[in-house]
């Protein structure tokens, strides 16, 4: 009877641990941060062995004999920044003081001038819209059988009665500044102008009817380099069942390791999109630990990489709920992080930073998959936030080992993720896609802003140039109409 109590007992235990864990990562997603950041608990924390020994060897034991020197001061020099010299200017003088203020008090004399100031100042001109009016001679034979005319000039859509101005600065505002169709219109009519949502969303569809080329030319690009990154986001849909309600779509990202990246809209989060479009691909495939990539990871010819980001996201989690063990996984990985951040800083050399992980990374990456099958094999995997991050590892150690198998390349798929963060913040103001034939719309829009933003490109001043050239340039030289094209011939 007694052993019996003591079992239920241990048993009881185990389940408020496992109860109170849970508790605290509820807590944490109501109302903690969201950030992965650590407080070390020491100045050493983060050092791994070898690169940092020297140092630390040297700041525990200074030299006796070092003289002291003064504190060399870091960071940025503080006062007001200059003004971009890339801004127009606009000279203004100051009127002079009239002849009684030129007059010293204390000796009656008359001033003279010493010297001159000059100060700059950031201003703004209003938004100006105006109407061009565009005239043009049209000639005809004495019988009206034939007819001559000079066509409009670029830029100018007579349909429409819209010039490309107009349609580049509603695609930057919609697409990179993530106003919503209603709320610019409400803007537009501040300046006296009338332009309807609808009709925005017209304009929309003729821009990017113009712009396909350029985008599957990005696409093109992007799926012919050897090492790419995927990663889907949720998007809601509007949906046709229900009024007012929506459905969860996908934005899929796919991005070059130093190159361009474009967006693909699907209708789900499910894996056909990516298999249907990396149906050819082959190299280096680096995603997250899910399973909704239509099998590509594992086709033939196809190197699948996990990211260790995302692992060390579990971790995180299980420390923030008061896993002490958590620690011994934490660290490790950190400095995993340490190591490649010192090898981008310093820009080694693909065959150095080989060197650099086989000594350093790859036994650390080896001793805690060890670490994580012990504790496998110790604690059962019960079902606390501990135990699911050591699954998690355990179950891509092969896709997690490979990322520091070859050079160049990443150990986390955090470029993806950095490609999406903008859809992701910009959808608090535009809620939803509105319908289907929309998503593609968008997916095409982001992508063209998105490598804008990139590359340091103006979006607005990029669409204004294409949309006046793309329907009078060769379709074989596309690519020079691309944001890296574009900005390679303006010499920025």
């Amino acid at each position: 009877m007694v052993k019996a109590l003591q079992c239920e007992n241990e048993q009881l235990k185990t389940e408020v641990k496992v109860l109170s864990l849970r508790v605290k990562v509820l807590e944490k997603e109501l109302y903690g941060s969201r950030a992965d950041r650590r407080t070390p608990e020491d100045p050493r924390q983060g050092a791994f062995a070898g690169i940092d020994a020297d140092d630390q060897a040297h700041a525990a034991n200074p030299p006796a004999s070092s003289p002291k020197r003064k504190k060399e001061r870091t960071g940025k020099k503080k006062g007001p920044k200059p003004l971009n010299p890339d801004l127009p200017r606009v000279d203004e003088t100051v009127a002079d003081p009239g002849l009684k203020a030129l007059i010293c008090p204390l000796t009656g004399c008359a001033m003279k001038p010493v010297f001159t100031e000059t100060i700059e100042v950031l201003a703004r001109k209003p938004a100006e819209h105006y109407v061009r009016r565009i005239t043009r001679q049209v000639f005809a034979s004495p019988d009206g059988e034939a007819m001559a005319y000079s066509p409009w000039p670029c830029g100018v859509l007579p349909k429409s009665r819209i010039d490309v101005s107009v349609i580049a600065n509603l695609l930057t505002s919609r697409f990179a500044d993530h106003q919503p169709y209603h709320r610019q219109s409400g803007q537009l009519k501040r300046h006296g102008v009338t332009l309807a949502s609808n009709t925005m969303v017209s304009l929309v569809r003729l821009a990017c009817e113009k712009l396909q080329p350029i985008y599957n030319a990005i696409r093109k690009q992007t799926l012919a380099t050897a090492y790419l990154m995927m990663d889907p986001t949720p998007v809601p849909l509007q949906s046709k069942s229900k009024k007012g309600g929506t459905k969860e779509a996908a934005l899929w990202t796919y991005r070059a390791l130093d190159g361009p990246v474009f967006f693909e809209f699907a209708t789900s989060k499910r894996g056909i999109t990516p298999a249907q479009t990396l149906k050819d691909y082959q190299g280096i495939l680096q995603t997250d630990g899910a399973s909704n990539f239509g099998g590509v990871p594992s086709r033939p010819g196809v190197i699948a990489m996990n990211c260790w980001a995302h692992a060390r996201r579990y971790f995180v989690k299980a420390e923030e709920a008061g896993e002490p063990a958590a620690k011994d996984y934490l660290d490790p990985i950190d400095r995993l992080f340490r190591i490649e951040s010192r090898a981008r800083y310093f820009r080694l050399k693909a065959g150095n930073v080989k060197k650099l992980r086989d000594k350093y990374s790859l036994p650390l990456v080896d001793a805690l998959f060890e670490r994580a099958k012990q504790y496998a094999i110790d604690q059962r995997l019960l079902k606390t936030p501990l135990p699911k991050a050591v699954k998690y590892v355990l179950g891509r150690t092969k896709e997690l080992r490979e990322c520091f198998l070859h050079t160049p390349s990443r150990i986390d798929n955090n470029l993806a993720e950095n490609a999406l963060r903008p859809i992701k913040l910009g959808a608090k103001n535009w809620l939803f896609i509105g319908h289907e034939n929309a998503g593609p719309r968008t997916a095409m829009m982001f992508t063209l802003v998105e490598n804008c933003r990139m590359l340091g490109i103006n979006p607005e001043a990029y669409f204004i140039d294409v949309l006046a050239k793309v329907d009078d340039h060769p379709n074989a030289r596309i690519e020079e109409l691309t944001p890296s094209g574009w900005k390679s011939s303006k010499n920025f």
